[in-house]
């Protein structure tokens, strides 16, 4: 049997998804988990980790059904802009790839719903928004909001896996990545004709802004130093790929921001984690981040 085919469609499928970037996915989990502070105060700590690890998985499905369905709206555009992706190559069709993300969106909301009622709420709440994003929001003013909105929704998957009600610091601490999340996409939206001008370098400050944003309530709110320096690792991560894409950048160069920039969101989760008082679930999110980033040189991640 010829395993070239096989192994070429396998590969379509994972370009796909987006494999590197859901490495990322269970980062927004971990931190809405670490913030609700239930996992410091649960006596039993094995179904915590069980809730948790359905919670894991159910957001790897709605990540990569998300990605997925992002290729299945912009079809006719890739067409154009992007050839060499899974639909327009002809390695997939629309059809195929309609029926895996329905099927990817169901079982996440199944399994979050076995964790908890809340958790498979906030599952079904978040493929609402990530349709909403990839199939009416994504090229207008409130774009970037909302695909911000898809990772708070993943962090809240997290948060009511282990704890309901969600205390009040899970359901604002993840605000930060919203609004860093919605900062790479306005970035991204570079991507094809490269970044020139004010509205470009305006998206990328904002970017490395808010790519500190842990850090620095970490230090407004007296965190340990330790805990504040991990909120540094974004931003001088991201500063890697922003110094030779300044003040002007190929797409190439751009997409580099972009993939540096969804890694820094593991980062950020991971700076989140740490100022929870969570250093080992920080540095599984750190490690989580490492191990896509590696398989990131393989795949594309935007």
């Amino acid at each position: 049997m010829d395993r070239a085919p096989l192994m070429a469609g396998a590969r379509a499928w994972l370009e796909l998804i987006r494999l590197p970037a859901v490495f990322t996915a269970p980062a927004d989990v971990l931190a809405g988990a670490a913030l609700t502070g239930a996992l410091a105060s649960t006596a039993d700590t094995t179904l915590t980790a069980a809730r948790l690890a359905g919670a894991v998985l159910a957001s790897v499905a709605v990540y990569a059904a998300g990605m997925a369905a992002n290729d299945y709206c912009d079809a006719r555009i890739d067409a154009a802009e992007r050839p060499n992706r899974p639909i327009p190559s002809g390695r997939v069709t629309q059809a195929q790839v309609l029926r895996f993300v329905l099927t990817l969106q169901l079982l996440a909301v199944l399994i979050a719903g076995v964790v908890s009622v809340a958790a498979g709420a906030a599952a079904l709440a978040t493929v609402g928004l990530t349709w909403l994003y990839n199939g009416l929001l994504k090229d207008s003013a409130v774009g970037p909001l909302s695909m911000g909105a898809c990772r708070y929704g993943n962090a809240l998957v997290g948060a009511c896996a282990v704890a309901w009600p969600v205390p009040p610091q899970a359901w604002g601490a993840p605000l930060a990545t919203l609004l860093y999340v919605a900062a790479i996409t306005g970035v991204s939206r570079f991507e094809v004709a490269g970044g020139r001008g004010g509205a470009y370098r305006t998206a990328v400050a904002v970017l490395v802004a808010l790519s500190g944003i842990a850090g620095l309530v970490g230090a407004l709110h007296n965190a340990p130093l330790w805990s504040t320096l991990v909120g540094l690792a974004p931003t001088l991560w991201l500063l890697r790929a922003v110094r030779p894409a300044w003040p002007e950048a190929s797409g190439g160069a751009v997409r580099g921001i972009v993939m540096a920039g969804i890694f820094g969101i593991a980062l950020l989760n991971a700076a989140l984690c740490a100022q929870a008082g969570h250093p080992l679930i920080a540095a599984l999110v750190v490690a989580l981040a490492v191990s896509g980033r590696f398989v990131g040189r393989r795949f594309y991640s935007t």
